[in-house]
């Protein structure tokens, strides 16, 4: 048998190697292509976690205003004795409650039927709670402006064991203070700065809901004396 030249070989040869660096070279672009999709993917939820951190942080740091406002209210009512009587009772539509609401389930994540706790009517539906998943549905206060484009809604509770003025059988929680009148506060460098009975008066509750962008939710909680 004649064999072909060797010229023709070296062509064949060539021709082979050349359809194996396509093969090759397509592999490549195939990896490189799901490379480059990852990495994408990798910042786009890089920057879409650190946006929500950032929304986190202005969440929490317009509660403190809100705070300040449900203080500034509760001092408001508490600068004159008309008004100030007024807290011995219910302000629903200021979301202030003269009552402490034990084992209140501020989330409304851990009430159900078979462990009926109160909750916070945060969203005008009670959270999208059944009736028989909870005991009670408090009303908040929706401040009318924002902070920094937040949404800022709070509750108040008194720590007492129920509405009415404090007395022998509505035990309110207080600042210790001694029987002598006064207390020294720990620490106290000079005369003054002491916390007398007269003034030890009941502590109150505040829970501040903040609603900020994408949904971005932050609850505190403070306790205050006047």
């Amino acid at each position: 048998m004649t064999r072909p030249p060797s010229s023709l070989r070296r062509l064949a040869r060539r021709s082979a190697q050349r359809g194996i660096s396509l093969l090759f070279a397509l592999m490549a672009l195939v990896i490189l292509g799901f490379g480059a999709v990852a990495l994408t993917r990798s910042v786009d939820t890089g920057t879409l976690i650190m946006g929500n951190l950032a929304f986190k942080q202005d969440t929490l740091a317009a509660s403190s205003s809100g705070a300040e406002m449900a203080i500034s209210w509760l001092q408001t009512q508490l600068s004159t004795p008309a008004t100030a009587a007024a807290l011995n009772n219910n302000v629903a539509n200021h979301g202030y409650y003269a009552r402490a609401t034990d084992k209140l389930d501020v989330t409304g994540s851990r009430t159900n039927a078979a462990n009926k706790l109160p909750v916070v009517n945060w969203d005008g539906n009670c959270n999208g709670l059944p009736s028989s998943a909870y005991d009670s549905c408090e009303a908040p206060y929706s401040e009318a402006a924002t902070v920094n484009g937040n949404r800022v809604q709070w509750l108040i509770t008194r720590l007492c064991d129920q509405e009415g003025a404090p007395t022998g059988t509505n035990l309110c929680l207080r600042p210790a203070a001694a029987s002598t009148s006064t207390a020294v506060e720990r620490g106290e460098l000079q005369p003054g700065g002491r916390i007398t009975s007269g003034i030890a008066g009941p502590y109150y509750r505040i829970i501040v809901r903040i609603t900020g962008p994408r949904n971005t939710v932050s609850f505190t909680e403070s306790l205050v004396h006047f």
